[in-house]
């Protein structure tokens, strides 16, 4: 079996995955590094099918996400300050992020573009879409002016280089990370933007306005993420698709930025462990 890795930045610190086990390290604020690492659980081949894998790989990609994001703070905060990273802290504040992008990325431009009389059911989806687009760009942006999204956008782009060096059998160092691209082509930012894309196609057949409409696309959300992911998939894996990931790795330009040497170290560590759980022999 190839071995895959992918994962995400998390507060101080990255998370590597393969597909049997998860390695997070996370810079202390003593200056250390601290890891953390633990087996995944296995899944039958049914849920490696085509599309079903999606939803799988979306399920993962928030429950492991969101644990990940909870272990990062409570290894790099100082003691008095970790009650932010409590399971029912925590799962209030995931709850209202979830709320807001829900409402944002999904309530907010169905309601504007139902404003708009437009008879070609297609047209008014490429609107509602095209909202959908713009607002996501502004709350990407907007919310990377500020000091911490600008850390952890430099911690996403030292997870692709070290992805990268991985792929492409370099030295697992910081000399020999840095030559890689902070983007990377099966970046869940180019996932989101393939959500975006096929919203626009499967939303043209729900109901327009109304709450009967809004219910109607986030019930259609699990097959919005499988059939994004096939797409991902195919452009990050198929060499006469790859122009399928040229537009997340632009898009990946608002979400990475070029980490520094500290960053690249925490880097190498969760690379090196979740290797080492694979039995790996690192160069």
């Amino acid at each position: 079996m190839r071995l895959v890795l992918g994962g995400q930045a998390v507060y101080e610190g990255i998370m590597l995955r393969s597909q049997r086990y998860m390695a997070l390290a996370v810079r202390t604020t003593n200056g250390e590094i601290s890891l953390y690492s633990e087996p995944l659980p296995t899944r039958s081949h049914l849920w490696k099918l085509p599309f079903l894998r999606g939803l799988v790989a979306f399920y993962d990609a928030i429950a492991l996400g969101l644990r990940s994001l909870r272990l990062s703070l409570q290894m790099a905060l100082p003691e008095e300050e970790r009650d932010v990273a409590e399971p029912s802290k925590f799962a209030l504040q995931a709850l209202t992020g979830f709320s807001i992008a829900i409402f944002l990325f999904v309530i907010l431009p169905h309601l504007i573009s139902a404003r708009i009389e437009l008879s070609d059911r297609f047209a008014l989806s490429g609107f509602e879409g095209l909202v959908r687009f713009v607002v996501f760009i502004a709350f990407v942006w907007f919310v990377g002016q500020t000091k911490e999204a600008k850390r952890i956008f430099a911690y996403h782009g030292a997870e692709h280089k070290a992805v990268h060096a991985f792929e492409k059998n370099a030295p697992i160092s910081p000399e020999g990370l840095k030559p890689f691209p902070p983007e990377h082509p099966r970046c869940g930012t180019a996932f989101l933007l393939f959500v975006l894309l096929v919203k626009v196609l499967l939303f043209a057949f729900l109901p327009v306005g109304g709450w009967q409409g809004v219910l109607a696309r986030i019930a259609m959300l699990p097959i919005v993420a499988s059939v994004s992911f096939e797409l991902l998939r195919l452009g990050a894996t198929n060499p006469l698709l790859n122009w399928l990931s040229l537009p997340g790795i632009w898009l990946q330009k608002l979400t990475t930025a070029e980490p520094d040497e500290q960053q690249l170290e925490v880097a190498i560590e969760a690379l090196k462990e979740v290797l080492r759980l694979e039995g790996i022999q690192v160069r």
